[in-house]
Order: C-alpha cells, then sequence, then structure tokens
C-alpha cells in the first residue's frame, strides 16, 4: 500500500504540473482542435513529419528550422535502482534542434544536435543527393538512423515514450555513420534499403573501430484496400556486421562456457526481421503493428572495461517482438498498448539461464493532443522476469513515466 500511495502521489504531482502548463500556454493561444490523429495511414512509406518553422516567402528560402523539448518525469520501484539513488525524478529527455538546408534541387544537408545530455550529443548530420532523372532513389552519406520498423517515426513523432526492449538492447544507439541508398516509390508503394556502416553501437565513436563493414538491407510493401479502410504493410529487413576481438581470445557461449578464438576475429552480429502494420478507419482509426526479431548478437558485458578471460566476450541466440494496438479516441486523444518479449539467450532456460533471463513487458499509453505543438503523455510498464540461479524472484521494476513535449 505505501508502494501504491507514492506512486499516486508521484502522478497527482506531475497532473498537476502539467495542468499548470497547459493553463498557462493556453492563455496565449487558440484552442482550435487539432487534425485528426490518424487521418490516414501513416505507413513505413512516410516521410518522419516533424512541425517546422519555414517563413516560405518565395523560393530563396532554403533553411527549414525545426525542434523540440521533452520534459519527461519518471518513479521507479525499488529494483530499478540501487538503494541509495532517487526513486523519481525530473529531467530532460530530449532537446533538440534540426537544421534542414536545401542547397539545390535534389541536395540536401541535415544537422541535428541534442542538448539533453551533459555532452553536446550530435544525433543526425548527413548529406542526401536524389539521383538525377530517377525522383524515388536517393543517396545519403553520414549519420543517419539505421533501416528499422520501429524507427520510421522519429523521437518526436513515435506513439509510446520510450522504444521496445528488444530493440533497445541490440541497437544501443539508433544512428551509425556511413552510406545509405534508397528508394521510395512514387507509383509503387514499395521502400527499398541498403546501408554500408561503422558498425559501432557507442555513439561516442566517431570513426570505425575495426576494418570490417556492417550491412543492412531493408524492404517493404504497402497493400490498400480503400473501399474497406484498411492499409497493410509487410515488411523485412536483415543486419549482418561483426565485433572483432581486440582485447582477449576468450569468448562465454549460449552454456557460459569459456572459450578460446584469435585475436583479430570477428563474432557474428548477424539478424533478420519480419513486420506488418494494419491500419483501419474503423472507430475513428486503430492500427495494429507486429516486428519479430531472431539472429545471433556479440557483445562486451562490461563497457567500461576492455574484455578478458574474466570478462569475455558473450555470443548469444536471441529473438524477440513486439506488438501495438493504436486507438484514437475522438481528435486529441491517443491510446496505446504494447506488449514485447525479449529474450538474450534462447539456448538455455531457466536456472540455466542466469543472468541471460527474458524480459515481458506490458505498456499502457494515454497520449493527449493540446495543439499541433504541445501534448501530453502518460505511460506505466509492467515488467516481469524470467527465474533462473542468479534472478531468482521476480524483480519489482515497473516504471512510471509521465511527459510534455513541446515542437515547433
Amino acid at each position: 500500500m505505501k508502494v501504491i500511495f507514492m506512486i499516486m502521489k508521484d502522478f497527482f504531482l506531475v497532473l498537476i504540473c502539467a495542468g499548470l502548463s497547459v493553463f498557462a500556454y493556453t492563455q496565449n493561444q487558440n484552442n482550435d482542435p487539432v487534425n485528426k490523429l490518424i487521418e490516414e495511414h501513416d505507413s513505413t512509406f512516410t516521410q518522419d513529419g516533424k512541425s517546422i518553422i519555414n517563413n516560405n516567402e518565395g523560393e530563396n528560402d532554403k533553411l527549414i528550422i525545426s525542434g523540440y523539448i521533452q520534459a519527461q518525469y519518471e518513479n521507479y520501484q525499488e529494483d530499478l535502482v540501487e538503494p541509495s539513488d532517487a526513486m523519481n525524478t525530473f529531467f530532460i529527455r530530449r532537446a533538440r534542434l534540426k537544421f534542414t538546408y536545401q542547397a539545390l534541387e535534389g541536395v540536401k544537408f541535415v544537422l541535428q544536435p541534442d542538448f539533453a545530455k551533459k555532452n553536446l550529443l550530435l544525433k543526425d548530420a548527413y548529406a542526401e543527393l536524389s539521383i538525377p532523372k530517377l525522383n524515388s532513389v536517393s543517396l545519403l552519406a553520414g549519420k543517419f538512423e539505421r533501416p528499422n520498423y520501429e524507427f520510421v517515426k522519429g523521437s518526436v513523432d513515435k506513439e509510446i515514450l520510450e522504444r521496445s526492449r528488444i530493440l533497445r538492447n541490440i541497437y544501443p544507439e539508433r544512428r551509425d555513420i556511413g552510406i545509405k541508398l534508397q528508394y521510395k516509390g512514387i507509383n509503387l508503394p514499395l521502400k527499398l534499403q541498403f546501408a554500408l556502416l561503422n558498425g559501432n553501437f557507442d555513439e561516442s565513436q566517431t570513426k570505425d573501430i575495426d576494418t570490417r563493414k556492417d550491412i543492412m538491407g531493408l524492404a517493404s510493401y504497402c497493400f490498400v484496400f480503400p473501399e474497406a479502410g484498411i492499409n497493410i504493410d509487410l515488411g523485412a529487413y536483415f543486419y549482418a556486421g561483426g565485433l572483432k576481438a581486440k582485447s582477449t581470445r576468450y569468448i562465454s557461449d549460449y552454456y557460459g562456457a569459456v572459450d578460446s578464438i584469435t585475436l583479430g576475429d570477428y563474432l557474428d552480429r548477424t539478424w533478420t526481421s519480419y513486420s506488418i502494420q494494419v491500419f483501419t478507419e474503423i472507430l475513428g482509426g486503430t492500427t495494429l503493428k507486429f516486428e519479430f526479431l531472431k539472429g545471433r548478437n556479440a557483445y562486451d558485458v562490461n563497457s567500461s572495461s576492455p574484455a578478458s578471460m574474466t570478462n569475455p566476450y558473450r555470443v548469444r541466440d536471441f529473438s524477440g517482438f513486439y506488438l501495438y494496438f493504436i486507438k484514437n479516441i475522438g481528435l486529441k486523444n491517443q491510446f496505446i498498448a504494447r506488449y514485447d518479449y525479449f529474450d538474450p539467450n534462447m539456448k538455455v532456460s531457466g536456472d540455466a539461464a542466469g543472468s541471460d533471463v527474458f524480459y515481458k513487458t506490458l505498456a499502457f499509453v494515454w497520449e493527449y493532443y493540446l495543439n499541433d505543438h504541445i501534448d501530453l503523455g502518460l505511460s506505466y510498464e509492467f515488467l516481469t522476469n524470467e527465474i533462473s540461479s542468479e534472478v531468482n524472484e521476480t524483480l519489482r521494476d515497473n516504471l512510471l513515466r509521465a511527459r510534455i513535449q513541446v515542437k515547433f
């Protein structure tokens, strides 16, 4: 009861803060209703929509500036933090400005820094060139988002406050540096992407840490049934890369046994994904999204120190999926439920899993769109874990989040 009381107390505190912010803002704003949230199907073929400032008085206006700030509150159960750490906090989740410069027809430069962290981070920095006479084909070079379905919507537009556990685990950093060739059909609802990347999973690394490059390929197609008011997207992608053994020749296999390899060998990082998204106009707009991922990952358990005999590289076969249910409630509200599952080591279960236990997460989210620039989000995540010899109980690690987002 004490835990529930504390959560409810913090919940009402967030509501009061949000209410005061909304009241202050609405004193100087028109209270016009926003557009229907899913007036038409937002499939994997659309561009990421950003609210932008563009004083378009003529064709010479080539610079577009957009941005957003996300102020967030989080409340943790005891197993999510250390005993001496805070059980709740306010913080700035993201604070970004995006500069898009159209230098010439078919030539675009994008720069997006993030000011939310202690050190300034460069999230996007790339040039995009549309192939002459092929308007549907473009080439990107620089730092950009990896091809992935849950990444299609940027952080400012995604339906839920944080992405699924499996994506956050296999992609600690969503972006990488390299080149990407993409095709977006104009008359044909087909999207193809192929990327050649450094393969770094640490955003502080600005150069490749080994010689071999990673590759990604994505394909998706949209089936439209206008009379029934249904759109269906089908897609698949693959990732093929590797982690070079540089600091030790020891690896931990699927069963936890330590084996030796040759320094300089590459450990596989390969996986595939299959997805489906269904949109229907029934009851004001409903969307279902599902993605399944399976493959092999290699990583250093302790990223703060080099791999060693006592801290070997880990090689694991993993699998997981997520399922979204998204429902419009009128013109300004949206309800989202997501169930996701992630098993970092498919080869073992129960006591043999050790620290490689699977997690199941059920998240509920309510989004309120005050207008085109401000929205409020509230989410609660229920987490359950596998029981093993090292994780011998169900952890108390549920998480409450509340967010105010302002974009322009």
